[in-house]
Protein backbone atom coordinates (compact mmCIF):
# COMPACT_ATOMS: atom_id res chain seq x y z
CA UNK A 1 0.00 0.00 0.00
CA UNK A 2 1.56 3.75 -0.75
CA UNK A 3 0.58 6.92 1.00
CA UNK A 4 1.16 10.48 0.84
CA UNK A 5 3.33 13.03 2.84
CA UNK A 6 5.38 11.64 5.47
CA UNK A 7 2.42 8.79 6.44
CA UNK A 8 2.98 5.60 5.31
CA UNK A 9 0.54 2.64 5.72
CA UNK A 10 1.66 -0.78 5.65
CA UNK A 11 -0.08 -4.18 5.67
CA UNK A 12 1.38 -5.94 8.62
CA UNK A 13 2.26 -9.81 9.31
CA UNK A 14 3.74 -11.69 12.14
CA UNK A 15 7.16 -9.85 11.57
CA UNK A 16 5.13 -7.20 12.77
CA UNK A 17 3.57 -7.99 16.04
CA UNK A 18 6.41 -6.85 18.38
CA UNK A 19 5.97 -3.97 17.14
CA UNK A 20 2.44 -3.79 17.18
CA UNK A 21 1.98 -4.59 20.47
CA UNK A 22 4.38 -1.89 21.72
CA UNK A 23 2.34 0.46 20.07
CA UNK A 24 -1.11 -1.09 22.05
CA UNK A 25 0.25 -1.34 25.72
CA UNK A 26 2.04 2.82 25.06
CA UNK A 27 -1.33 4.28 23.64
CA UNK A 28 -4.01 5.45 25.94
CA UNK A 29 -6.85 4.56 23.26
CA UNK A 30 -5.88 1.01 22.94
CA UNK A 31 -8.01 -1.91 23.64
CA UNK A 32 -7.50 -5.72 24.89
CA UNK A 33 -9.32 -6.82 21.28
CA UNK A 34 -6.42 -4.32 19.80
CA UNK A 35 -3.81 -6.88 20.50
CA UNK A 36 -1.74 -8.66 17.73
CA UNK A 37 -2.71 -11.98 18.84
CA UNK A 38 -6.13 -11.95 18.05
CA UNK A 39 -5.02 -12.21 14.46
CA UNK A 40 -4.04 -16.10 14.89
CA UNK A 41 -7.17 -16.10 17.15
CA UNK A 42 -9.98 -15.53 14.51
CA UNK A 43 -7.86 -17.04 11.51
CA UNK A 44 -7.20 -20.40 13.41
CA UNK A 45 -10.27 -20.42 15.24
CA UNK A 46 -12.41 -19.21 11.88
CA UNK A 47 -10.71 -18.98 9.01
CA UNK A 48 -11.21 -15.59 8.49
CA UNK A 49 -8.41 -13.44 6.84
CA UNK A 50 -7.39 -10.38 8.07
CA UNK A 51 -6.07 -7.36 7.17
CA UNK A 52 -3.89 -5.50 9.97
CA UNK A 53 -3.43 -1.78 8.84
CA UNK A 54 -0.26 0.12 10.96
CA UNK A 55 0.38 3.78 10.10
CA UNK A 56 4.27 4.94 10.58
CA UNK A 57 5.36 8.23 10.33
CA UNK A 58 9.40 7.87 9.61
CA UNK A 59 10.52 4.90 12.03
CA UNK A 60 7.58 5.35 14.65
CA UNK A 61 4.07 3.89 14.47
CA UNK A 62 1.45 6.09 14.20
CA UNK A 63 -1.68 4.47 14.38
CA UNK A 64 -3.39 1.10 13.92
CA UNK A 65 -6.57 -0.52 12.47
CA UNK A 66 -7.08 -4.46 12.80
CA UNK A 67 -9.61 -5.25 10.49
CA UNK A 68 -11.52 -9.06 9.67
CA UNK A 69 -12.76 -10.06 6.44
CA UNK A 70 -16.01 -12.04 6.91
CA UNK A 71 -18.06 -13.36 4.03
CA UNK A 72 -21.19 -14.65 4.05
CA UNK A 73 -23.76 -16.10 1.54
CA UNK A 74 -26.69 -15.35 3.99
CA UNK A 75 -25.98 -12.62 6.16
CA UNK A 76 -23.90 -10.58 3.93
CA UNK A 77 -20.11 -9.64 4.26
CA UNK A 78 -17.83 -7.19 6.01
CA UNK A 79 -14.87 -5.68 7.49
CA UNK A 80 -15.10 -5.17 10.67
CA UNK A 81 -12.50 -4.30 13.53
CA UNK A 82 -13.34 -6.31 15.75
CA UNK A 83 -16.03 -9.44 15.30
CA UNK A 84 -17.00 -11.37 18.36
CA UNK A 85 -15.43 -8.52 20.61
CA UNK A 86 -16.92 -5.23 21.81
CA UNK A 87 -14.02 -2.77 20.95
CA UNK A 88 -11.39 -2.50 18.17
CA UNK A 89 -11.56 0.43 15.40
CA UNK A 90 -8.69 2.87 14.54
CA UNK A 91 -6.25 4.05 17.08
CA UNK A 92 -3.87 6.88 16.16
CA UNK A 93 -1.73 9.69 16.93
CA UNK A 94 -3.53 12.16 15.54
CA UNK A 95 -6.54 13.26 13.32
CA UNK A 96 -4.65 12.83 10.22
CA UNK A 97 -3.57 9.50 11.18
CA UNK A 98 -6.75 8.21 11.73
CA UNK A 99 -8.08 9.31 8.28
CA UNK A 100 -5.15 7.54 6.75
CA UNK A 101 -5.95 4.43 7.85
CA UNK A 102 -9.98 5.01 7.32
CA UNK A 103 -8.30 5.83 3.47
CA UNK A 104 -6.73 2.85 3.42
CA UNK A 105 -9.95 0.66 5.23
CA UNK A 106 -12.01 1.89 2.58
CA UNK A 107 -9.30 0.89 -0.19
CA UNK A 108 -9.68 -2.69 1.25
CA UNK A 109 -13.20 -2.37 0.92
CA UNK A 110 -13.33 -1.81 -2.79
CA UNK A 111 -10.44 -4.64 -3.99
CA UNK A 112 -12.67 -6.76 -1.66
CA UNK A 113 -16.17 -6.07 -2.99
CA UNK A 114 -17.06 -5.72 0.54
CA UNK A 115 -20.44 -3.96 1.42
CA UNK A 116 -19.93 -2.43 4.72
CA UNK A 117 -16.92 -1.59 6.87
CA UNK A 118 -17.59 -1.69 10.42
CA UNK A 119 -15.56 0.34 13.38
CA UNK A 120 -16.19 -0.74 16.60
CA UNK A 121 -14.90 2.69 18.19
CA UNK A 122 -14.77 4.15 21.77
CA UNK A 123 -14.53 7.61 20.16
CA UNK A 124 -16.59 8.25 17.40
CA UNK A 125 -14.77 9.12 13.95
CA UNK A 126 -16.85 12.05 11.95
CA UNK A 127 -15.38 10.68 8.49
CA UNK A 128 -16.24 6.62 9.58
CA UNK A 129 -19.90 6.72 9.02
CA UNK A 130 -23.22 6.36 10.85
CA UNK A 131 -22.98 5.30 14.35
CA UNK A 132 -25.09 2.61 16.02
CA UNK A 133 -25.50 3.79 19.83
CA UNK A 134 -27.85 1.30 20.92
CA UNK A 135 -24.59 -0.46 22.74
CA UNK A 136 -22.75 0.13 26.35
CA UNK A 137 -20.23 -1.47 27.51
CA UNK A 138 -20.80 -1.17 31.47
CA UNK A 139 -17.64 -0.58 33.77
CA UNK A 140 -17.46 -0.54 37.65
CA UNK A 141 -14.21 1.94 39.11
CA UNK A 142 -12.29 -0.62 41.12
CA UNK A 143 -10.43 2.20 43.38
CA UNK A 144 -12.21 2.08 46.37
CA UNK A 145 -11.46 -1.32 47.41
CA UNK A 146 -13.25 -4.58 47.83
CA UNK A 147 -14.63 -3.06 51.58
CA UNK A 148 -15.98 0.22 49.88
CA UNK A 149 -17.27 -1.91 47.19
CA UNK A 150 -19.11 -4.04 49.04
CA UNK A 151 -20.83 -1.79 51.30
CA UNK A 152 -22.02 0.45 47.92
CA UNK A 153 -23.73 -2.41 47.07
CA UNK A 154 -27.38 -2.68 47.27
CA UNK A 155 -28.84 -4.90 49.96
CA UNK A 156 -30.44 -7.45 47.91
CA UNK A 157 -27.43 -7.68 45.85
CA UNK A 158 -25.33 -8.62 48.78
CA UNK A 159 -27.93 -11.23 50.42
CA UNK A 160 -27.91 -12.81 47.02
CA UNK A 161 -23.98 -13.42 47.56
CA UNK A 162 -24.22 -14.92 50.89
CA UNK A 163 -27.41 -16.66 49.56
CA UNK A 164 -25.36 -18.39 47.53
CA UNK A 165 -22.50 -18.96 49.88
CA UNK A 166 -24.34 -20.13 52.18
CA UNK A 167 -26.51 -22.51 49.12
CA UNK A 168 -22.74 -24.10 49.29
CA UNK A 169 -21.80 -23.30 46.05
CA UNK A 170 -17.99 -22.36 45.82
CA UNK A 171 -15.23 -20.69 43.54
CA UNK A 172 -12.42 -22.08 41.79
CA UNK A 173 -9.96 -20.38 39.56
CA UNK A 174 -7.54 -20.93 36.77
CA UNK A 175 -7.34 -20.98 33.39
CA UNK A 176 -7.14 -23.22 30.13
CA UNK A 177 -7.44 -26.30 31.90
CA UNK A 178 -11.24 -25.03 33.27
CA UNK A 179 -12.26 -24.56 29.56
CA UNK A 180 -14.41 -27.78 28.90
CA UNK A 181 -16.20 -27.27 31.76
CA UNK A 182 -16.79 -23.40 31.42
CA UNK A 183 -17.97 -24.72 27.53
CA UNK A 184 -20.40 -26.99 28.63
CA UNK A 185 -22.70 -24.83 30.92
CA UNK A 186 -21.62 -21.41 28.00
CA UNK A 187 -23.02 -24.25 25.70
CA UNK A 188 -26.32 -24.89 27.80
CA UNK A 189 -27.11 -21.31 28.49
CA UNK A 190 -26.42 -20.07 24.92
CA UNK A 191 -29.03 -22.53 23.35
CA UNK A 192 -31.49 -21.10 26.12
CA UNK A 193 -31.07 -17.59 24.89
CA UNK A 194 -31.70 -18.64 21.28
CA UNK A 195 -28.51 -18.04 19.92
CA UNK A 196 -25.67 -19.65 18.33
CA UNK A 197 -22.67 -20.63 20.32
CA UNK A 198 -19.23 -19.98 19.36
CA UNK A 199 -16.79 -23.14 18.79
CA UNK A 200 -14.80 -24.47 22.01
CA UNK A 201 -12.04 -23.45 19.58
CA UNK A 202 -12.01 -20.40 19.91
CA UNK A 203 -12.09 -19.80 23.58
CA UNK A 204 -8.67 -22.46 23.32
CA UNK A 205 -6.80 -20.06 20.74
CA UNK A 206 -7.49 -17.38 23.04
CA UNK A 207 -6.18 -19.46 26.06
CA UNK A 208 -3.25 -20.38 23.39
CA UNK A 209 -2.47 -17.05 22.31
CA UNK A 210 -2.99 -15.10 25.36
CA UNK A 211 -1.30 -16.74 27.96
CA UNK A 212 -1.92 -15.61 31.34
CA UNK A 213 -4.30 -12.63 29.97
CA UNK A 214 -6.96 -15.24 29.85
CA UNK A 215 -8.40 -16.85 33.08
CA UNK A 216 -11.44 -18.74 33.84
CA UNK A 217 -13.14 -18.85 37.57
CA UNK A 218 -15.55 -21.35 37.54
CA UNK A 219 -18.87 -21.59 40.39
CA UNK A 220 -19.69 -25.35 41.75
CA UNK A 221 -22.29 -27.25 43.70
CA UNK A 222 -20.36 -29.45 44.86
CA UNK A 223 -18.14 -31.43 42.14
CA UNK A 224 -21.16 -29.49 39.23
CA UNK A 225 -19.63 -27.28 37.74
CA UNK A 226 -23.09 -24.92 37.45
CA UNK A 227 -21.78 -21.21 35.97
CA UNK A 228 -18.23 -19.72 35.22
CA UNK A 229 -16.72 -16.67 33.23
CA UNK A 230 -13.53 -15.93 31.43
CA UNK A 231 -11.84 -12.85 32.15
CA UNK A 232 -9.11 -10.84 29.73
CA UNK A 233 -6.20 -8.66 31.50
CA UNK A 234 -5.02 -5.69 29.94
CA UNK A 235 -3.35 -2.78 31.65
CA UNK A 236 -5.52 -1.77 34.69
CA UNK A 237 -8.90 -3.41 33.34
CA UNK A 238 -10.59 -7.01 33.96
CA UNK A 239 -12.77 -7.87 30.99
CA UNK A 240 -15.62 -10.39 31.22
CA UNK A 241 -17.18 -10.63 27.75
CA UNK A 242 -18.60 -14.13 28.36
CA UNK A 243 -19.92 -15.47 31.68
CA UNK A 244 -23.22 -18.49 32.00
CA UNK A 245 -24.94 -19.93 34.91
CA UNK A 246 -27.58 -23.11 34.01
CA UNK A 247 -30.87 -21.78 34.82
CA UNK A 248 -31.97 -24.56 37.35
CA UNK A 249 -29.66 -23.10 39.99
CA UNK A 250 -30.47 -19.74 39.69
CA UNK A 251 -32.74 -20.10 42.50
CA UNK A 252 -28.93 -19.92 44.24
CA UNK A 253 -27.50 -17.02 43.15
CA UNK A 254 -24.24 -18.19 41.26
CA UNK A 255 -24.16 -15.62 38.76
CA UNK A 256 -23.81 -12.82 42.20
CA UNK A 257 -21.08 -14.87 43.70
CA UNK A 258 -19.63 -15.61 40.60
CA UNK A 259 -19.53 -11.58 39.32
CA UNK A 260 -18.13 -10.86 43.36
CA UNK A 261 -15.77 -13.36 43.63
CA UNK A 262 -14.22 -11.78 40.35
CA UNK A 263 -14.81 -7.91 41.57
CA UNK A 264 -12.70 -8.86 44.71
CA UNK A 265 -9.67 -10.41 42.62
CA UNK A 266 -9.49 -7.60 40.40
CA UNK A 267 -9.17 -5.17 43.64
CA UNK A 268 -6.57 -7.57 45.14
CA UNK A 269 -4.77 -7.39 41.91
CA UNK A 270 -4.59 -3.80 41.65
CA UNK A 271 -6.68 -3.46 39.02
CA UNK A 272 -8.50 -0.19 38.40
CA UNK A 273 -11.39 -1.26 36.10
CA UNK A 274 -14.03 -3.93 35.57
CA UNK A 275 -15.74 -3.90 32.81
CA UNK A 276 -18.38 -6.13 32.41
CA UNK A 277 -19.04 -6.41 28.77
CA UNK A 278 -21.48 -4.97 26.34
CA UNK A 279 -25.40 -4.77 27.04
CA UNK A 280 -28.23 -3.09 25.27
CA UNK A 281 -29.58 -0.27 27.04
CA UNK A 282 -32.38 -0.72 29.13
CA UNK A 283 -31.93 -4.67 28.89
CA UNK A 284 -32.29 -7.03 31.90
CA UNK A 285 -28.17 -8.21 31.54
CA UNK A 286 -27.98 -3.68 31.18
CA UNK A 287 -29.62 -3.84 35.09
CA UNK A 288 -27.96 -6.97 36.32
CA UNK A 289 -24.32 -4.96 35.76
CA UNK A 290 -25.51 -1.65 37.01
CA UNK A 291 -26.75 -2.92 40.25
CA UNK A 292 -22.64 -3.55 41.04
CA UNK A 293 -22.46 0.12 40.47
CA UNK A 294 -21.38 -0.27 37.04
CA UNK A 295 -21.44 2.98 34.97
CA UNK A 296 -22.80 2.84 31.30
CA UNK A 297 -20.43 4.25 28.49
CA UNK A 298 -20.72 4.27 24.87
CA UNK A 299 -19.56 2.57 22.11
CA UNK A 300 -19.92 3.78 18.84
CA UNK A 301 -20.02 0.74 16.48
CA UNK A 302 -19.78 3.09 12.83
CA UNK A 303 -20.34 1.42 9.76
CA UNK A 304 -18.88 2.95 6.03
CA UNK A 305 -21.36 2.15 3.17
CA UNK A 306 -23.64 0.67 5.20
CA UNK A 307 -26.30 2.05 2.85
CA UNK A 308 -25.22 -0.12 -0.08
CA UNK A 309 -25.03 -3.11 1.46
CA UNK A 310 -27.27 -5.88 0.87
CA UNK A 311 -27.36 -6.93 4.62
CA UNK A 312 -24.79 -7.00 8.01
CA UNK A 313 -22.85 -9.59 9.44
CA UNK A 314 -23.77 -8.03 13.05
CA UNK A 315 -27.55 -9.86 13.86
CA UNK A 316 -29.63 -9.13 16.68
CA UNK A 317 -31.74 -11.49 18.35
CA UNK A 318 -34.12 -8.82 19.33
CA UNK A 319 -34.41 -8.26 15.43
CA UNK A 320 -38.14 -8.98 15.06
CA UNK A 321 -37.30 -10.82 11.44
CA UNK A 322 -35.08 -13.70 13.16
CA UNK A 323 -37.44 -13.86 15.94
CA UNK A 324 -38.95 -16.95 14.73
CA UNK A 325 -35.35 -18.41 14.42
CA UNK A 326 -34.57 -17.55 18.23
CA UNK A 327 -37.72 -19.65 19.22
CA UNK A 328 -36.57 -22.51 16.71
CA UNK A 329 -32.71 -22.54 18.39
CA UNK A 330 -34.26 -22.35 21.85
CA UNK A 331 -36.19 -25.92 21.59
CA UNK A 332 -32.94 -27.75 19.86
CA UNK A 333 -31.53 -30.62 21.82
CA UNK A 334 -27.80 -29.86 23.13
CA UNK A 335 -25.85 -32.14 20.75
CA UNK A 336 -27.28 -30.53 17.73
CA UNK A 337 -26.71 -26.72 18.88
CA UNK A 338 -23.00 -27.99 19.83
CA UNK A 339 -22.38 -28.84 15.73
CA UNK A 340 -24.43 -26.44 13.77
CA UNK A 341 -23.88 -23.26 16.37
CA UNK A 342 -20.15 -22.87 15.56
CA UNK A 343 -20.64 -23.68 12.11
CA UNK A 344 -23.71 -20.03 12.10
CA UNK A 345 -21.81 -18.27 14.78
CA UNK A 346 -18.41 -18.11 12.86
CA UNK A 347 -20.34 -15.21 9.99
CA UNK A 348 -22.07 -13.75 12.65
CA UNK A 349 -19.57 -10.72 13.91
CA UNK A 350 -21.88 -9.24 17.04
Amino acid sequence: MTSTSSIDIVLCDAKCQDEWDNYVRESSSTTFCHQFAWRAVIEEAFGHRTFYLMARKGQAVGGILPLVLVKSALFGTSLTSMPFLDYGGICADDPEIALRLLVAAKRLQDEQRVGTVELRQCQPMAEAGPARLDKVSMVLDLSPGAEVLWRSLPAKVRNQVRKAEKSGLTIAEGGIEFLDDFYNVFLVNMRDLGSPVHDKAFFLHIFRNFGQQARCTLIRDGQKTVGGLIVLLFKDTMLVPWASSLREYFSKCPNNLLYWSAIQNGCQQGFRQFDFGRSTIGSGTYEFKRQWGAQPRQLHWQSVGAANSRASTTVSAQDGKFHAAVEVWKRLPIPVTRVLGPRIRKYLTN
